[in-house]
């Protein structure tokens, strides 16, 4: 499942799970690499780790950048495509991990500015990455554009328990996939989105083993982890899915967990 000469443009590409793992699996398999993480992070640790997954993406023999953007921010998404154009001259693979925040609660406790800002980035986000590259894609009829959902985010019960914006936002990025990819599909664009359950985050050195094909560790009993779900999207950007458009792939818990 080659990604040979691609580059991929991955939000919330720095920390400890989807994205991170994504970076390294889609490096592994050809493609130079964005990484993502928003501008109000100011802690030097995601400065720390971004460092090194570029520097990982870089022994790998890929070229990989960091654009801080907001992706919450029309201006801010907006410049994080000019720069990923203007280093690699395109993106074919557009990854939107990054996500609002899960603070469960019921819903007549959640603070307004708190509801907008889950909704934007879950759902602004995504429509705004998919605004200023899926132009360029149709140019070059060739792209592929995979959310980030959650399992089971559109029949979600006891929402007491949970966090309604954020589900909400994740239901949304898979309406948008349903909506969108049969649109595209004509194009040689592809649409679709995954839906993991809760998803065990892996260490940088497991992480980076997986990629490079050890899987000892990223077994968790409870259900998949990071690096699963990048293996998927390693798939489906790859010449075996290319009739694979506005689908959902769903990664529950394993059964009896």
């Amino acid at each position: 499942m080659t990604c040979e000469g691609k580059v991929a443009l991955i939000t919330g590409s720095t920390g400890e799970g989807i994205g991170r793992s994504t970076a390294f699996v889609l490096a592994r398999r050809g493609a130079d690499i964005v990484l993502n993480f928003g501008t109000y992070h100011r802690d030097a640790e995601f400065e720390q780790n971004a460092e090194r997954v570029i520097s990982a993406i870089r022994d790998m023999g890929r070229r990989a950048i960091l654009v801080k953007a907001d992706t919450r921010r029309d201006e801010e998404v907006s410049l994080l495509a000019e720069t990923a154009l203007r280093e690699f001259g395109r993106v074919d693979i557009l990854v939107n991990n990054a996500g609002g925040g899960w603070q469960p609660r019921d819903y007549t406790e959640i603070p307004y500015e708190h509801w907008r800002q889950v909704l934007a980035a879950e759902i602004d986000g995504a429509f705004l990455t998919m605004k200023y590259l899926i132009p360029r894609m149709r140019e070059r009829r060739w792209g592929r554009i995979i959310h980030i959902g959650l399992d089971n985010a559109l029949r979600m019960q006891n929402l007491a328990h949970l966090a309604p914006d954020y589900c909400l936002g994740k239901a949304v990025r898979a309406w948008m996939t349903t909506a969108f990819g049969p649109q595209e599909f004509p194009r040689n664009i592809t649409v679709n989105c995954i839906e993991p359950g809760p998803t065990a985050h892996m260490s940088f050195a497991d992480a980076l083993r997986a990629a490079q094909g050890d899987h000892s560790d990223w077994q968790p009993p409870e259900g998949p982890c990071a690096h699963d779900v990048a293996e998927i999207i390693a798939f489906l950007c790859s010449p075996a899915a290319r009739f694979i458009s506005g689908s959902t792939i769903r990664l529950p818990l394993k059964s009896g967990a």
